[in-house]
């Protein structure tokens, strides 16, 4: 898993898959590996968005 990625491409690429799955885009044979990335990029987006609160939490603490 790739912690350089941002959160803005993490989430773009989340949405593609996303879309990917609306439209029935897929294989069965790419499904796992889509949902595989899907998940690690949704704990990406998690991290960073706990990153953020804490510094904001930090800067309101000062």
């Amino acid at each position: 898993m790739a912690k350089s990625i941002t959160y803005k491409d993490a989430f773009e690429e989340l949405n593609k898959i996303a879309q990917s799955l609306e439209h029935d885009e897929l294989e069965i044979d790419s499904l796992a590996k889509k949902i595989k990335r899907a998940n690690e990029l949704v704990t990406i987006c998690k991290e960073k968005l706990r990153e953020i609160e804490q510094d904001v939490n930090n800067q309101l603490q000062k």
